[in-house]
């Protein structure tokens, strides 16, 4: 399926990625999923790879926050919340 020129190569709907707050969302997803595959990898390397945790291991509250951040990221983007999205 081929998307419009200039439209968001994250959504084969080829409308998703237009406006900011779905850009927010898809660069969150993005962390979140590198997080999380670092935090699988590291488990099989008896490794502590939470780069969320590295960085901001020293703010618990902020850390939770971004946890928070992914997580309605991840949300909004499965239930197509942005105005982009329902074109």
């Amino acid at each position: 399926m081929s998307t419009p020129s200039g439209a968001g190569a994250s959504c084969s709907s080829g409308s998703c990625g237009k406006c900011p707050v779905c850009k927010l969302a898809c660069i969150l997803l993005l962390v979140g999923g590198l997080n999380w595959g670092l935090v699988g990898l590291g488990g099989f390397l008896s490794k502590d790879l939470n780069v969320v945790h590295m960085i901001l291991g020293g703010m618990p509250a902020l850390e939770w926050i971004v946890y928070i951040l992914v997580g309605l990221a991840a949300v909004m983007k499965a239930a197509k919340c942005c105005k982009c999205c329902k074109k």
